[in-house]
């Protein structure tokens, strides 16, 4: 039997109520979070309907904290972002009408190999022109624009690294969408999707500062790796 809509959209919020709080409380976690359990609860919400949710809450977080974003970073990563999102959303218009399941799933699992791969980057002009690239491709096909720019930038200060990919997943988003938008997958079906996840990110939002306040940033880290890796073999397996 299938779940009735009015529990759908309680587990949809829930979702994306907890990876928002974990988003606004230690800057990362919501893309890396939400976007394989939304696949699974239901594929039309990834990736446009949740890169809106995604923006409307960085677009909060960054305005919060926009005396701390390095404008210098967040223009360099920007251009490549736009050439990666090009990539993204052509790759997607031109698999239109596959079961892409598999696709986001392998997706997903090469973000968290990312995400805990250890490597040292520095934060040079080319490498991030180069994690602008892969965020914009990896954030149009699946909605999770964080590891690679995260990856180049992981050792800013932390308010700065939070204010800055805040700044950086709200043009980055939009960016995202419009190129959908262009390649004819993301028009007025799921605009409503993502309306209809806005309620969510208000909760999470809501509850960011008691969240902050209880969590240990390593752990909750750990935890969102682990349950996206989970999601993503689920997704693979399915």
């Amino acid at each position: 039997m299938n779940p009735s809509p009015l529990v759908m959209f309680g587990l949809e919020t829930a979702i994306i109520a907890v990876a928002s709080a974990l988003q606004a409380a230690a800057g990362m976690g919501m893309a890396l979070l939400a976007a394989p359990l939304l696949a699974l609860v239901n594929p039309a919400l990834v990736p446009g309907p949740m890169l809106g949710a995604i923006m409307a809450l960085s677009a909060v977080v960054a305005w919060r904290e926009r005396a701390a974003i390095d404008n210098r970073v967040l223009g360099t990563a920007l251009s490549g972002l736009v050439v990666g999102c090009i990539l993204g959303a052509a790759a997607l218009a031109a698999l239109a009408g596959l079961d892409l399941t598999r696709v986001f799933a392998i997706l997903i699992l090469t973000a968290v190999l990312l995400s805990v791969s250890g490597l040292r980057v520095r934060a040079t002009r080319p490498a991030l022109l180069l994690g602008g690239v892969a965020s914009g491709v990896l954030g149009t096909l699946v909605g999770v624009q964080g590891p690679p720019i995260a990856l180049v930038l992981q050792h800013e200060a932390p308010n700065r690294l939070r204010a800055t990919l805040c700044a950086y997943f709200t043009a980055g988003s939009l960016i995202s969408l419009l190129a959908l938008a262009a390649s004819g997958v993301f028009g007025a079906a799921q605009m409503r999707l993502c309306v209809q996840l806005l309620p969510g990110v208000a909760v999470g939002i809501a509850i960011a500062a008691l969240v902050g306040r209880r969590i240990n940033q390593r752990h909750a880290r750990m935890l969102v790796l682990a349950i996206s890796a989970l999601s993503g073999l689920a997704l693979l397996l399915r």
